[in-house]
């Protein structure tokens, strides 16, 4: 695994424009949010860019729940 695979919480503070602080204590403890990558300690933890990525755009339950009925497939 290469640096640049992996994320540190500068890059995860980076990639949701907030504070490093912000990242370590509600970022990372989000439900569903990935696990620290293989290797990396708890003081200095790292996550996999892939994993993190595809969390940051992946649609939430409560998102689609809110979605409009569609009209054709209700037959009104």
């Amino acid at each position: 695994m290469s640096d640049n695979e992996l994320l540190d919480l500068g890059d995860i503070s980076a990639l949701y424009r907030c504070s490093r602080r912000h990242a370590r204590d509600v970022i990372t403890k989000l439900v569903g949010f990935p696990e620290i990558a293989p290797g990396s300690t708890p003081r200095n933890p790292l996550w996999l860019r892939i994993e993190v990525k595809a969390f940051l755009h992946r649609k939430t339950a409560k998102t689609q729940a809110n979605r409009k009925p569609d009209t054709a497939t209700l037959g009104g």
